[in-house]
């Protein structure tokens, strides 16, 4: 039940890029203010909050980096592959250890407009990868899905800022206790944006 519940913010987007594409008009490539770069790579940071250990009681926060290539299509579709690695150490006070990493790709759909700022909304699913000094849970790896928003600015022509995304993820990880993690994610990346001249 859990899981099908993960899966609505996902239909949801699948749902609403569909019925955005026939509305909005088609993209200028280029790299000029009111263009769209063909393709950006982006690198940054994301913070993580995580569900608690196994008996444990509240969550923890992880820390790591973001790594994310958009390629761009018409009508503000997009296709993004996702990658991300964050850590934690000596969770609630424990000598407990996690790495845990994400690669997700999926559609996105933008909000282009005159303005240098454009808003987005994604459905990402992949797989997720775990790794802690927790014997029974070292290097499992299970299915993934994200859904989540952000906001892009230009800086440049060659540059742009992903100012903020936040994402729900949820994962198919046991903890020791269920076989399932809903995460939140926060991050913040710089866009290097690849197209003509």
């Amino acid at each position: 039940m859990r899981f099908e519940k993960a899966l609505l913010p996902i239909i949801f987007v699948a749902l609403s890029l569909a019925a955005s594409a026939q509305t909005t008009p088609a993209a200028k490539f280029g790299l000029e203010p009111g263009q769209v770069a063909p393709v950006e790579v982006g690198l940054g940071y994301a913070y993580f909050h995580a569900n608690a250990p196994p008996s444990g009681c509240g969550c923890f926060s992880l820390n790591g980096g973001v790594g994310r290539i958009a390629i761009n299509a018409t009508h503000g579709i997009s296709f993004v592959v996702d990658l991300t690695g964050v850590h934690a150490s000596q969770v609630n006070g424990t000598a407990q250890h996690i790495t845990i990493f994400d690669y997700l790709v999926g559609p996105r759909y933008s909000y282009r407009s005159r303005s240098r700022y454009t808003p987005y909304v994604q459905g990402l699913l992949g797989g997720s990868t775990e790794d802690t000094n927790t014997v029974n849970l070292q290097n499992t790896s299970a299915f993934a899905v994200s859904g989540g928003v952000g906001v892009n600015t230009l800086l440049s022509r060659r540059w742009a800022w992903n100012i903020i995304e936040v994402d729900y993820v949820y994962s198919r990880l046991p903890n020791g206790v269920n076989s399932y993690q809903s995460d939140f994610r926060a991050s913040s990346s710089l866009l290097f944006r690849f197209g003509p001249r």
